[in-house]
C-alpha cells in the first residue's frame, strides 16, 4: 500500500481509537504526524537514503521505538508508545487489533503555538528565556552518553565526510536552489576551515568530549514552561533517531542547529546570546572556535533536506515551493558563516528623507565595503523610459512618484536585490523607505535568504538639506524643498522588529564623516573590516 493511500486513510477522523472532529496532517521529508484531540502519531515513510532507512516494517518500527526511548531523555512525558497501525476491514486504524501494516509513536500534542518559532514570529523571545535554555542544553550534554564509539564519530575524519556529502548536494543541486557562485565559494571555505580546525577537532575526540546529543536542536522542538519547576520548565522533542552518527558528536555541534535557527529567524543577536551563554555554562572556550564550521554544516543540512521536501509530490505544491526557496537561504546562511566580513553576503538598506545625502554616502562606503548599489531613482526613470538626468519634477505623489510607480519602483528594486543575493553578492539598496511597507519587504527577503539586513537611516537638520536640494545639480533624483517637506509628514516610525535592525547615520556635517560612520556600523555587524 502506498504511503500517499496510508496517510489519507489515516487522515480520516475514524481512523483513530477515540472520538475525532478534525485530524491535521504535518509532513516532512521523512515522515507524517497526524494531531487529533490530545495526541499525536507519528508514522515513518517508507523511504531509503544515504543517511536513513527506514525501507521495512521491521525497520520502521525499531525506530519507532529508538524514537521513543532517545525523546524520553528530555521530554519524559511526551513520548507515550508505540502502537500499530492495523487493517479493520476496508480501513486503516490507529491501536486496531487487526493486520499489522505500519507502526506510530503515540504522543502528547503540544501546543502548537508553545515552540520557540512560534513565541519568536510574535516576537515574545527575551534574551533571559534563551540564556537560560543555553543553560538546559549545557547541562544535557554534561550528562549524555560519552563512549569511545561516540568519540569515533566526532573525529576530523568522520565530520569531513559528513560535510563532504553536504557539499556534493550542494553541486547537484546548482541551478535550482543554489548558484554555481555560491557553491563554488561554499565549497571552498569549507575544505579552509576544515583545514585550519582539524587538530582541534580530533584533539576533542580523543578526549572524549563527543556525546549522545539530541541531533536536531531546531527552534520548532523546543517548548518552555516557565511555570513548571525544572527540569520539566522546558520540552525538547524530536530528537535524531535513525541515525546514531548523526546524533553522536561534539556538543558544539548540537549547539550549532539552535545557533542555526536563530540566525535564520532573522534574531542574530539571540544566536550570539545563546551561544555566549551556552560555551559560559560548559566551560568550553576551545569549543567555541568551531562554532562557525558547525552552523555552516547545520545549514548545509537543512538546505539538503528542504530540497527532499520541494521534491516530495505527497506534500502540496505551495509547501513545496516554500521548502525550495528555504534551502537556497540556507545554503546562503551556510556560507555567510565561513566568510570574512568584507564577503558575507548581506542586504543594506540606506534611507533617509530626500537632501539627507544617503545617495552619496551609499556610494562611496559602496565602494569601500564592495557593496553592488540598487538605487531607487535610477530604476524608477528606466521603469519609465527616461534618461537618468530628465526631469520628471511633479507634485508630491503625482506622476511617476504615485503611490503606484512608487510600488512598481521598490518591486523591482527587490527582484534585483534578491538576484544579487542569489549569486552570493553583497547588496545596498539606496532608496527613501519612508514607509515600513517596504523596510520590511527587504529585511524579511534578507531574512529568506538567510543573510543579515539592516537599514541604516541618514538624518540630518532640515537647514542643511535645504541648503543642499538648492544647490543640487545633475542628479538623477527630482527631489526639492517642497518635496522634503511633503516627506516629513509621510514619514512612518519603524515597527519594533524593523528597529531591531535600524542603525542612525549622522550626515550633518562631511561626506566622509558620515561614510566613516557607516562603515563602523558595518565592522560592529561584522560586515566589514578596516
Amino acid at each position: 500500500m502506498g504511503v500517499e493511500n496510508i496517510i489519507a486513510e489515516l487522515s480520516q477522523p475514524a481512523a483513530f481509537p477515540f472520538a475525532v472532529e478534525d485530524v491535521a496532517v504535518c509532513h516532512t521529508h521523512l515522515s507524517a504526524v497526524f494531531l487529533a484531540g490530545e495526541f499525536a502519531y507519528k508514522i515513518k515513510k517508507p523511504v531509503r537514503l544515504s543517511f536513513v532507512d527506514f525501507s521495512t516494517l521491521e525497520l520502521r518500527r525499531y525506530f519507532c521505538e529508538r524514537e521513543v526511548q532517545l525523546n524520553r531523555r528530555l521530554a519524559p512525558d511526551v513520548y507515550l508508545d508505540v502502537v500499530p497501525v492495523t487493517r479493520e476491514g476496508n480501513r486503516l486504524r490507529f491501536e486496531g487489533t487487526g493486520e499489522v501494516v505500519e507502526w506510530a509513536v503515540k504522543m502528547r500534542r503540544l501546543s502548537e503555538s508553545g515552540t520557540l518559532a512560534e513565541m519568536l514570529r510574535t516576537d515574545a523571545v527575551q534574551a533571559p528565556l534563551i540564556r537560560n535554555l543555553a543553560v538546559r542544553i549545557a547541562e544535557f550534554h554534561r550528562t549524555s552518553e560519552s563512549s569511545a564509539e561516540i568519540s569515533r564519530f566526532g573525529r576530523f575524519e568522520a565530520i569531513a565526510a559528513n560535510i563532504q556529502d553536504n557539499l556534493d548536494q550542494a553541486a547537484k543541486s546548482v541551478g535550482t536552489t543554489i548558484s554555481q557562485q555560491v557553491c563554488s565559494r561554499l565549497t571552498a571555505r569549507t575544505h579552509a576551515e576544515l583545514k585550519r580546525l582539524r587538530t582541534l577537532i580530533d584533539h576533542r575526540a580523543e578526549s572524549g568530549v563527543p556525546r549522545d546529543t539530541h541531533g536536531d536542536l531546531r527552534l520548532e522542538h523546543v517548548y518552555p514552561r516557565p511555570n513548571v519547576q525544572p527540569p520539566g520548565d522546558w520540552l525538547i522533542v524530536d530528537c535524531i533517531e535513525f541515525n546514531d552518527g548523526f546524533r553522536y558528536a561534539d556538543p558544539v555541534a548540537d549547539v550549532a542547529f539552535l545557533v542555526m535557527d536563530l540566525t535564520f529567524a532573522g534574531r542574530r543577536d539571540l544566536a550570539t546570546c545563546f551561544a555566549d551563554a551556552y560555551f559560559a555554562a560548559a566551560n568550553d572556550a576551545a569549543g567555541q572556535r568551531l562554532l562557525p564550521l558547525y552552523t555552516s554544516y547545520r545549514s548545509a543540512v537543512r538546505a539538503k533536506v528542504e530540497k527532499i521536501e520541494a521534491s516530495e509530490q505527497e506534500v502540496p505544491a505551495d509547501e513545496r515551493a516554500a521548502a525550495g526557496q528555504r534551502a537556497g537561504g540556507h545554503w546562503l546562511l551556510a556560507l555567510s558563516e565561513l566568510e570574512s566580513p568584507d564577503r558575507k553576503p548581506c542586504v543594506v538598506l540606506v534611507g533617509g528623507l530626500p537632501g539627507t545625502g544617503k545617495s552619496t554616502v551609499a556610494r562611496q562606503a559602496a565602494e569601500v565595503a564592495d557593496f553592488h548599489i540598487v538605487r531607487s531613482d535610477e530604476i524608477r526613470k528606466q521603469l519609465a523610459g527616461l534618461d537618468q538626468h530628465e526631469s520628471a519634477r511633479t507634485g508630491f505623489g503625482e506622476g511617476i512618484y504615485s503611490t503606484e510607480w512608487t510600488n512598481r519602483t521598490y518591486a523591482e528594486c527587490l527582484r534585483q536585490t534578491e538576484l544579487l543575493l542569489s549569486e552570493g553578492n553583497r547588496v545596498m539598496v539606496d532608496a527613501t523607505f519612508a514607509t515600513e511597507r517596504h523596510r520590511r519587504q527587504f529585511l524579511d527577503a534578507a531574512q529568506g535568504w538567510g543573510v543579515t539586513g539592516m537599514s541604516l537611516v541618514c538624518e540630518c537638520d532640515a537647514q542643511t538639506v535645504r541648503n543642499r536640494l538648492a544647490h543640487r545639480r545633475g542628479d538623477v533624483s527630482d527631489a526639492d524643498w517642497n518635496i522634503y517637506l511633503e516627506a516629513v509628514t509621510r514619514w512612518e516610525t519603524p515597527s519594533p522588529s524593523t528597529l531591531r535592525a535600524t542603525r542612525i547615520i549622522d550626515t550633518t556635517n562631511s561626506t566622509s564623516a558620515a561614510v566613516s560612520e557607516l562603515l563602523t556600523v558595518l565592522v560592529d555587524e561584522h560586515l566589514h573590516s578596516r
